[in-house]
């Protein structure tokens, strides 16, 4: 039923000449199905954890207790200049067959429950479009799942209120294959996510943010961000509050996103500042706190809550440097690739403003202005050993000092230069207090 890739097919091979089952199973299929090219794929097999360390003696073990183990054939790309460019090629994890295991609640059993066939493992699944499996000479499909993918339809394989209760992330789930095949909700599993939405406060943090994060990034997150909104989840995403005081302005900008985000490049960080910027940031830095993201992706998106604004008016060499030395070239492209991809949903008129910026920031690297302290003439040693500052952290401070006058008089960036400023600076607290402002005759 589908094009198994030969890296799959010699997997299954080796199991079944050991005489156990071996399927490629749920998303993979899915997917394969829907026309596209999984870079992850499952192979279910009747094999255990020791036949499957005998069979691939080289293989990643992902889990002992789940029986899970893992085989790469992934190879590095590189452009026409010899620039490391990416990854290709496809990852495989190999399972033995499994029961369902999940109690109330979402809450998994301390043993895995293995099973005897690809049907029982199929049966575990909670959406017929997952529920099949195939080996390159026979297709399993227990729910009626080719159709429903067929069909574009996102249907459960049992009772949608039963199974979103059992486990309350399978209704952000549904909404994912949405957002990732521009697949549609039946309408049982609509009204079933209506009526238990508020079942996902009860999820960790984890995996509601994994979700989230996953239909935002989705090739059709549109879709997905409109069934977030239409069903009620949204509430659980900013809070009751927050979306109670919902601005005219915000829930019209919301609506713009839904139609046009899937215009913008499917970037995490990239989609998730979209989101939260139409937002106001008393609203959305709370909504951004609860979720726990990592470290530079919550860096990301409080800088663009709080700092787009100002980004928008940085139209000179000088406010530019000053910006990009506050924040740092990494947290500057981000805003910067954020503030495009605003013009691109939103219809902004900043074309000019962010070439602008560009032109700027071309100017100022051809100049070799400096906008960081390593790019000065002098360092901390240099400091010291003229007698202007005793300490490293007195040097540091006077560092800082420099380079925020030079962001107003590139000129000034030579040694004779810098160590007379920094006198200057030592002697003259006017003189330093006043170093970043340009006065005007």
């Amino acid at each position: 039923m589908i094009k198994i890739p030969k890296e799959v097919k010699n997997l299954i091979k080796t199991l079944e000449d050991a005489g156990f089952k071996a399927y490629a199973a749920g998303e993979c299929v899915r997917d394969s199905l829907a026309g596209l090219k999984p870079y992850d794929w499952d192979l279910a097999t009747s094999a255990g954890f020791e036949d499957l360390k005998n069979l691939f003696p080289d293989a990643e073990i992902v889990s002992e207790k789940y029986s899970v183990i893992r085989k790469e054939f992934v190879e590095e790309t590189y452009d026409s200049d010899g620039v490391f460019s990416g990854e290709e090629g496809l990852i495989v994890d190999i399972g033995t067959f499994r029961k369902d295991n999940i109690f109330a609640g979402g809450v998994k059993a301390e043993a895995a429950e293995f099973a005897d066939t690809i049907e029982e493992d199929l049966s575990r699944r909670a959406f017929t479009a997952d529920a099949v499996a195939d080996n390159g000479t026979g297709f399993v499909d227990i729910a009626g799942g080719y159709d429903d993918i067929k069909k574009k339809l996102v249907k459960t394989t049992g009772n949608p209120d039963d199974l979103f209760k059992e486990d309350p992330a399978r209704m952000l789930r549904a909404i994912r294959i949405a957002a990732e095949l521009d697949f549609d909700l039946a309408q049982n599993v609509y009204e079933s996510i209506c009526a238990n939405y508020r079942l996902l406060e009860k999820i960790s943090v984890d995996r509601f943010r994994n979700e989230f994060v996953r239909i935002m990034s989705a090739a059709h997150a549109g879709k997905g961000l409109n069934m977030i909104m239409s069903t009620g989840i949204l509430n659980i995403i900013l809070g009751d509050d927050a979306v109670a005081r919902l601005t005219k302005r915000e829930k019209s900008d919301m609506m713009v996103l839904c139609q046009n985000i899937d215009r913008s490049k499917q970037v995490e960080a990239r989609r998730l500042g979209l989101f939260y910027t139409i937002i106001d940031k008393k609203k959305a830095l709370p909504s951004i706190e609860k979720f726990n993201f990592d470290e530079v992706t919550n860096q990301y998106l409080v800088d663009a809550c709080h700092d787009m604004p100002k980004l928008y008016f940085a139209q000179s060499k000088e406010l530019l440097k000053k910006f990009i030395y506050k924040h740092g070239m990494d947290r500057y492209n981000y805003l910067a690739n954020l503030e495009k991809a605003q013009r691109i949903v939103f219809d902004y008129d900043s074309e000019t403003k962010i070439k602008s910026k560009m032109y700027l920031l071309e100017e100022i690297h051809a100049m070799g202005e400096a906008i960081f302290v390593d790019d000065l003439a002098v360092d901390g040693n240099d400091l010291i050993e003229a007698g202007i500052c005793e300490t490293p952290e007195e040097a540091e401070k006077m560092l800082s000092m420099l380079v925020e006058k030079l962001h107003i008089k590139p000129n000034l960036n030579t040694r004779t230069k810098l160590l007379e400023l920094a006198k200057t600076f030592k002697r003259n607290k006017l003189a330093a207090a006043t170093r970043g402002i340009r006065w005007f005759r």
